[in-house]
């Protein structure tokens, strides 16, 4: 599967539970997916003014849920999923 890049979304307003063990029905948002793993989301708060997102679509990130590039390192933009 190929991944060009992170996914660029913008957070509204309030309390987020960020997806971080890539099993999520609704990405980048948790959905209790984590349950039984040793994984759990990532609280952010946004304020009023929200925030831009790039989440990890690769699931290389050494930042997940955040993307930090690693994208650009796997050859010819293919990913190896955990």
């Amino acid at each position: 599967m190929t991944h060009p890049g992170p996914k660029v979304q913008k957070l509204e307003e309030g309390r987020h539970a960020i997806c971080t063990c890539g099993n999520t029905e609704n990405a980048p948002f948790c959905d209790g997916s984590h349950k039984g793993t040793n994984r759990t989301p990532e609280i952010v708060d946004v304020d009023a003014a929200g925030m831009n997102l790039a989440w990890c679509t690769c699931r290389n990130s050494g930042n997940v849920p955040r993307c930090d590039g690693s994208h650009s390192q796997v050859r010819g933009g293919d990913t190896q999923f955990e």
